[in-house]
């Protein structure tokens, strides 16, 4: 298809001769639209087949990076207006545009998956907003996703549980760009940006499988220095989480570009500061009940609560004899608790005395400093997932049952990915506290994000020495 587009010049100077101007036909600009696959209508800003209307490859979650076939855009829709899905197959013919044909699926406010059909009727939104719109050109469907964004995280109000929303989006047309703003109360801490209320949101990918898309944006960088600042920064999807270094009352403003397709957001500290106290960034556990007590060559370090610096977690088989924790190794800053007990079970305060064990077993040990709060507990470990039945809580017919020094699941109820956790009264979320084997170790989560899938099939087994920090699924 040629596009002729008629420009009227105000005034040209030609050869030393003025030319007098036109209506409309002065310059005639001639454009065929390329191969690909477009957003087109009253409802959108793109009126026709550009660069900037062209649906790309979607970022997908985990291992699956991106498919060619799995391809979208954000962009603002207007209730009153309709758009197609435009598709060129070859430079120079006339594109087909389709509308919206047989759902496939729809959650209200959430999702509308539906086939493309060149004979239905264009595509209509109930309201005015940001729009994620995902084709799978393989499937012939398209995925029309309300994007509603909010924060979330350790550094929120409402946790790693639910987001903190933005006030309504203002959309302004002559810079075509969305923005959100909000003024809240964030901690020191990690967080991210996220709509549709989960993580990420599954749609078909072929007759048999589906494919995640991101719902988060976060930072480009990594580690502390993955801030916001009063300029705007850019964000992205699949990175490392944001960071608070600094608590307080904070105006948090984000902003989408849609012809650029590009995330940004800053931030703007409007309150005095809070300064969070500081915890060791490592503890080791060390003691004749488990090693020995030379922390050099004898201590074993405690694995961080995911998001919470005041808090660590270990797993060990505890033998008679007594424990304390070290941060680091070498004595010097040691602590133990300030009760006096006789066996190791128990919660206590911190303080200096040592933890004695008098029954040698599995145990849990679960330390927050902010609280100076030692717990002791059995240990607890249970299967998630996919090797559980696909259950995402605790259920006591997943938990592991100790073996001499090992602990052992019970049989896998069907084939997927293996998932493990421990269970604590100060524990919020599973997920912040889990772990898996690899190569036969144990490697945990700790301050990271999703472990890599370990895929497993009904009716193996995954046995776990913590001491030698090894693993076996047969």
């Amino acid at each position: 298809m040629k596009k002729i587009l008629y420009y009227l010049s105000a005034c040209l100077l030609l050869l030393g001769m003025a030319t007098s101007c036109e209506d409309n036909e002065n310059w005639r600009i001639i454009e065929e639209a390329q191969p690909g696959t477009y957003i087109v209508g009253t409802a959108t800003i793109f009126s026709g087949e550009a660069s900037t209307s062209a649906l790309k490859p979607v970022s997908l979650d985990q291992d699956e990076k991106t498919k060619n076939d799995v391809i979208g855009i954000y962009t603002w829709l207007k209730a009153d207006g309709e758009f197609n899905i435009s598709i060129a197959t070859e430079a120079g013919q006339e594109p087909v545009r389709y509308g919206k044909g047989e759902t496939v699926e729809e959650k209200e406010d959430v999702i509308t998956i539906s086939k493309l059909d060149a004979s239905a009727a264009a595509f209509k939104v109930a309201k005015d907003g940001l729009y994620y719109v995902i084709v799978n050109t393989s499937l012939n469907q398209v995925s029309v996703l309300p994007v509603s964004w909010g924060v979330i995280g350790a550094a929120t109000a409402g946790g790693w549980d639910k987001e903190t929303p933005f006030n309504e989006p203002l959309f302004n047309e002559t810079s075509t760009s969305v923005e959100w703003t909000m003024s809240t109360t964030l901690s020191a801490g990690e967080y991210k940006f996220r709509y549709s209320g989960n993580w990420g949101y599954e749609i078909p990918y072929d007759a048999t499988s589906k494919v995640k898309l991101f719902t988060d944006v976060t930072g480009t960088k990594e580690g502390t220095e993955n801030v916001l600042t009063e300029g705007y920064t850019d964000l992205q999807t699949g990175g490392s989480n944001l960071v608070t270094n600094i608590g307080g009352e904070y105006s948090i403003y984000m902003k989408y570009d849609i012809r650029a397709g590009n995330f940004s957001a800053r931030y703007v500290l409007t309150g005095d500061p809070v300064i969070p106290p500081t915890y060791p960034e490592q503890l080791f556990l060390v003691g004749d009940a488990f090693n020995g007590w030379e922390p050099a060559t004898d201590a074993k370090e405690f694995v961080p609560v995911n998001g919470t610096p005041s808090s660590f977690w270990k797993i060990a088989y505890l033998k008679e004899g007594g424990f304390k924790m070290t941060v680091k190794l070498g004595w010097g800053d040691d602590f133990g608790i300030a009760e006096e007990n006789t066996d190791a079970i128990g919660e206590y305060t911190k303080g200096n005395n040592n933890i004695n064990v008098k029954t040698p077993g599995y145990y849990l040990i679960y330390i927050n400093l902010e609280e100076d709060v030692i717990s002791v507990t059995e240990a607890n470990v249970y299967l998630f997932g996919d090797a559980n039945g696909g259950a995402w809580e605790y259920k006591e017919e997943n938990k592991f049952k100790a073996e001499g020094t090992s602990l052992v699941s019970p049989v896998f109820a069907q084939g997927g990915n293996l998932r493990m956790a421990i269970k604590h009264p100060l524990l919020s979320d599973w997920w912040k506290a889990e772990f898996n084997v690899y190569d036969g170790a144990i490697e945990f989560r700790g301050n990271g994000g999703d472990q890599a899938s370990v895929p497993v099939d009904a009716g193996m087994k995954v046995s776990l020495d913590f001491n030698e920090g090894t693993g076996k699924i047969e």
